[in-house]
């Protein structure tokens, strides 16, 4: 679960309005991220500051109008923070990288530059083609090559920091889907198999992708990661998925919550 989704549920979270399974997927992400679990503490404040003035009895609308305007103001923020994101990870490659590739990507643009001024303009259309292809291959390679060694560190916002470098990696070869696979399946942190569920559903047109998540959910037993690949191959109107999504039904180990969305499920595959 993104941080965007976390905050649209922070009201209902602290009244403890959430069922099961977005409640456990709330608590797991403010478990990890310091900005959310602030947040979380400073609207507890507020709606503390504001049960301590209730005799006031200022009149029944004061709640209401209090969470229509905090809903509102949450809306405006996830949207604003969901374009820094977007922004964020086109740089991702320079900000986040280790020094060495922060060289490495310098020299790239410095590369491109220096010939860009000096020659581009004796050159041919098409060797400028060319040129740009092999570029954009460098960058490619330089993105997987940081995404495979991030998803060896140990810290856990490092990993997810590695899955989404996937995102904006033009059609990834066979060896990204399958790391992204193997950390959806393996990872000991559930927000790390969260990030790579996200990252792999980003190319689920390709049926091979899918292929992989209907896999992959009968091996899922993590309420969350269940609920989001259920809804994913649903949307697919993926048949596959309709043995793997009974299984989950009928196992008598399975969250109540997620037995009733798998239930609902199977009405609209």
């Amino acid at each position: 679960m993104k941080c965007e989704d976390v905050q649209l549920l922070l009201t209902d979270f602290i009244d403890n309005e959430l069922d099961t399974v977005y409640c456990y997927a709330v608590e797991t992400h403010i478990k990890t991220c310091e900005s959310c679990a602030r947040e979380v503490e400073e609207l507890k404040m507020v709606l503390q500051d504001i049960a301590d003035t209730k005799q006031k009895m200022p009149g029944a609308e004061l709640r209401n109008n209090f969470n229509a305007m905090l809903e509102a103001e949450l809306n405006l923020s996830a949207k604003e923070k969901a374009l820094q994101q977007r922004e964020v990870r086109k740089v991702m490659i320079l900000q986040w990288a280790s020094s060495f590739w922060k060289i490495a990507a310098a020299a790239v643009i410095l590369f491109v530059g220096v010939w860009l001024g000096g020659r581009g303009k004796q050159v041919t259309q098409g060797a400028s083609d060319t040129q740009l292809a092999a570029l954009q291959k460098d960058v490619k390679q330089m993105q997987e090559t940081m995404m495979f060694s991030l998803l060896k560190d140990e810290s856990p916002s490092q990993r997810i920091k590695a899955v989404s470098y996937a995102e904006d990696i033009v059609n990834p070869n066979a060896n990204v889907i399958n790391a992204l696979t193997n950390t959806l399946n393996h990872d000991k942190n559930v927000n790390v198999r969260l990030a790579a569920l996200y990252s792999l559903e980003k190319f689920a047109d390709d049926q091979k992708v899918i292929d992989t998540l209907v896999a992959s959910l009968g091996n899922q037993t993590e309420p969350i990661i269940q609920v989001v690949l259920i809804n994913i191959l649903t949307e697919k109107k993926e048949i596959k998925a309709i043995r793997p999504i009974q299984d989950i039904i009928s196992n008598g180990k399975t969250n109540k919550d997620v037995r009733d969305i798998a239930q609902k499920s199977l009405k609209s595959i």
